[in-house]
């Protein structure tokens, strides 16, 4: 198209061809639009091509007459406005690629958190009106505060019968059992509730019934109902299952109903909770968990009330029991997500930091580019476009650049889920179907409309609002002002600020793991199997998983240097407590008795565990039949209640009425995982009669624990094929098990800090090669009076050092601050630990020294007299 007459002055002073492609898309703009005019006015296409040329041909193009073209609808323009910023982009491919990765990596650390806050922490729970649904627990006194937990049968009944605040209360017990085939026994997770439960938690089948009242009698038929995920995976989605007979827990059972797969992540098979007579009446054993739906109109609040009422009416009609005893409630969300919850909003902010830097990173890149485009943005003005108009322009190419940096995000986001899947199930609660659905869509591109405003608004406000002849007269990159340059270089001290506090965080992870890897266990690990057991129902006395010839018989296996069972492993858990009394001893108050776990164990397990017997002896073969009162103690209990003493022969009661001799002390072991200290602990002789579901089998080996599993699995079925065997770990895989969620957190953490440290450096790199640009004269002129190529290192490095210190002194006071909230994910370092901070700065600050030495080296290297001569 050729050039107008009246813009030839206006050509003239640009100068430069590299315009004329931006002014003729300008021009073409305005001639279609005055076109389109015509032809809505009834003209002939052609005609009013013809028309329009001929008017822009000779016109004056003022402000007015542009405004008069200007296009018929606003999607018309948005259509034009899309199109001219697909074309400027595609025009500069390596400014897109890098403003993409850099909105990538912000957004795509973004999606992938919020995704796992969203299946954790706002997904709703499968259950019908779930906000109604609370937990209801027994209080207690506890040392050092008040606890809470389990709820005994009988104070589950009253609170049920008396309440004014529920529709209904149900209770459970969580266990395990086998179901065994014709080929092979696999342990199930069950459930065992009220007949109410289904009905209480808003559950209907999805083929047969739930439990009716008759089904928890203990001279009913043996019922069963399967999850979904059991009856397709196990049973092929047979619609005949229901009314079928299995073999569950060494039990014939009928199947009577099938729960959809979302009723639980966990439970495999839910059984009717059926109690003996003297079960039902024991108050004092407190084992189950209740769950009740509200009544409408009822708070949390009125609820906890109520059932603290009947608690103290429980205290006054049975005095015999503990005094301390109370009732509250917690919704059902609080304990799905457990401690989840904290840690999870405090990686959604840190990622939000992620973002915040690779925004500034970009409205650098923008700025940068803004200030090339000032002669552009003066010919627009000149031919007439409104401020407003330029500023939509920019503001559009800034939101073609944010949902490509969302297509790019979101894929990114994908494949670090599928990546981070096994670690994230393991560490966090409702995490095991990860994915990115329609909430977290919505979210990618929540935050990229808000990334391209971020981003891209600060630069358009900057390029349309400079002097439009002083940017015709100007070279191209000599069009930006010291305000752009202010502007850009405290967005690259917020970026190094920012990535400061992630490094800080991701340290202190880092640190605390490396201490809490180093804190010693109480045992050896090395060349450790576990494998749990699991015992059937119908197991009595002699073919339980603690039966001394199963053991005798795994010693003597090729490789065995020692073998023992335990109810529970070190590390692995804690939990299985209770009361105890020393005779002889003050008696504390009622409901104020010491508390300790108790272990069920076997001769051999301490060998296995090199766990040392530091006085007296471990238990006999003999004792595992017999019905002696004997127990083991370990240090912290001996060291608790017979600092001056010697324990052995010492006696202890347990709960009301067991006491047992005390035959020897062991060291103490973490039981609860490395981050806590050890517990008072007493073993018991493991017996059949102690009847635990699950029990762990230990063994030492000489060399790789992992090869022995097929032949004690082979030396299992043939002892008992109605028993099941699972969950095979060497003991170092238990330790780093246990801690995988503060590798998670550590992994997530050290990845922000690195996209940071990353974006900020770059970001750095970026802002001194510009600056060093707009001084190439004057460092021409300085080299050309005598200045060494030395100086001017040293003068490009001293202004880089400037920003970076600026950064860093501002990042230290934040990280100072901010650190403080991830106080609970740490182990054994201070928030403000004065190493940590030290080395995170000592890292970002030559990081970012280093990306000032590249431009501060092709500075030195500019010739003299070109510099001079550049304009």
């Amino acid at each position: 198209m050729p050039w107008p007459p009246r813009l030839g002055p206006l050509r003239h002073l640009l100068g430069r061809t590299r315009f004329e492609q931006d002014l003729d898309d300008e021009l073409r703009f305005h001639l279609e639009m005055q076109t389109a005019k015509h032809i809505a006015h009834g003209m002939d296409p052609d005609m009013a091509r013809r028309l329009a040329e001929r008017e822009f041909g000779g016109m004056a193009f003022t402000k007015e007459t542009v405004r008069d073209a200007e296009g018929l609808t606003w999607f018309d323009d948005l259509r034009r406005d899309l199109r001219f910023a697909i074309r400027t982009l595609r025009r500069a491919p390596g400014f897109a690629l890098v403003v993409l990765l850099c909105l990538g990596l912000g957004i795509g650390a973004n999606a992938a958190i919020f995704s796992i806050v969203n299946t954790v922490l706002l997904k709703p729970l499968p259950y019908r009106e779930p906000d109604r649904l609370l937990n209801a627990y027994e209080t207690f006194f506890l040392s050092g505060g008040n606890g809470w937990g389990s709820v005994s049968f009988p104070n589950y009944e009253d609170w049920r019968d008396r309440n004014r605040s529920f529709v209904s209360l149900a209770a459970y017990q969580a266990g395990s059992t086998t179901l065994r085939g014709s080929e092979k026994t696999e342990r199930l997770l069950t459930l065992d509730v009220t007949p109410n439960y289904f009905t209480t938690m808003g559950l209907t089948p999805l083929r047969g019934r739930g439990f009716a009242a008759e089904d928890a009698a203990t001279t009913a038929p043996e019922v069963a109902v399967v999850n979904e995920r059991l009856w397709r995976t196990r049973f092929g989605a047979d619609p005949a299952i229901v009314g079928k007979t299995l073999n569950i827990g060494g039990r014939e059972r009928t199947i009577i109903g099938i729960m959809p797969a979302a009723a639980s992540a966990r439970t495999q098979v839910w059984l009717p909770l059926t109690l003996t007579p003297e079960r039902a009446a024991a108050r004092g054993s407190h084992y189950l968990a209740v769950t009740g739906r509200l009544r409408p109109g009822v708070t949390a609040a009125a609820a906890g009330a109520d059932l603290a009422s009947i608690a103290e009416a429980i205290k006054r009609e049975h005095p015999e029991q503990d005094p301390s005893r109370s009732a509250m409630v917690r919704p059902v969300i609080e304990d799905a997500v457990g401690g989840s919850k904290s840690t999870l909003l405090i990686l959604l902010g840190a990622v939000g930091l992620v973002l915040l830097i690779a925004c500034a990173n970009v409205a650098n890149l923008m700025l940068a580019r803004a200030a090339s485009r000032q002669q552009e943005v003066a010919v627009r003005l000149a031919l007439g476009a409104s401020r407003g108009r330029l500023i939509r322009q920019f503001l559009i190419e800034a939101l073609l650049l944010s949902v490509g940096g969302a297509v790019l995000g979101g894929t990114m986001a994908w494949f670090g889920l599928r990546a981070l899947q096994p670690m994230v199930a393991r560490a966090l609660p409702r995490s095991s179907d990860l994915a990115i659905d329609g909430r977290v869509f919505l979210y990618l591109l929540g935050i990229a409309a808000c990334s391209a405003v971020i981003f891209g608004l600060v630069p358009a406000l900057q390029a349309t609002g400079g002097d439009v002849r002083g940017s015709l007269t100007r070279g191209g990159m000599r069009g930006s002002t010291g305000g752009q340059a202010r502007l850009r270089t405290t967005l690259v001290v917020a970026e190094m600020a920012l990535s400061l506090v992630l490094l800080a965080g991701a340290g202190l992870l880092f640190r605390g793991l490396l201490l809490l890897q180093a804190t010693p266990t109480g045992f050896s690990a090395s060349n450790v199997l576990t494998a749990h057991l699991t015992l059937p129902d119908t197991a009595g006395p002699g073919k339980g998983h603690f039966a001394m010839p199963f053991l005798e018989q795994v010693r003597t296996l090729p490789g065995v240097r020692a073998a023992g069972m335990i109810s529970r492993l070190p590390i692995q858990s804690s939990g299985t407590n209770g009361n105890y009394t020393i005779p002889g001893h003050p008696l504390p108050a009622r409901g104020q008795e010491p508390l300790a776990e108790f272990r069920y164990t076997t001769p051999g397990l301490f060998g296995a565990l090199d766990i040392p017997i530091i006085a007296g002896r471990d238990f006999t073969a003999r004792e595992m039949a017999d019905t002696t009162s004997i127990a083991l103690i370990n240090q912290a209990l001996a060291r608790k209640e017979f600092p001056n003493e010697d324990p052995i022969g010492r006696r202890i009661t347990l709960g009301e009425t067991e006491v047992y001799t005390i035959v020897g002390v062991v060291g103490d072991v973490r039981q609860g995982g490395l981050d806590r200290a050890p517990f008072p602990e007493i073993h018991l002789p493991a017996r059949a009669s102690a009847n635990p579901m699950d029990v762990t089998l230990v063994v030492r080996a000489a060399s790789e624990p992992a090869t022995l599993t097929p032949a004690i699995r082979d030396l299992l079925r043939q002892a008992d094929p109605g028993q099941a065997m699972f969950n095979e770990m060497t003991m170092d895989e238990v330790i780093a098990t246990s801690l995988t969620s503060r590798r998670l957190n550590l992994w997530l953490f050290g990845i922000f800090a690195a996209v940071a440290l990353i974006l900020s450096v770059t970001g750095l790199y970026g802002v001194i090669a510009y600056l060093v640009n707009q001084r190439t004269r004057e460092i021409g002129v300085r080299m050309a009076l005598g200045a060494r190529p030395r100086d001017v290192v040293v003068m490009v490095m001293r202004q880089g050092g400037v920003l970076v210190a600026v950064g860093l002194g501002i990042g230290l006071l934040g990280a100072a601050g901010v650190t403080r909230l991830i106080a609970s994910m740490l182990y054994g370092v201070s928030p403000r630990d004065p190493v940590t901070f030290g080395v995170v700065t000592a890292v970002l600050g030559v990081a970012a020294l280093l990306a000032t030495l590249v431009p501060a080296r092709r500075a030195a290297r500019v010739d003299p007299m070109l510099a001079m001569r550049a304009e």
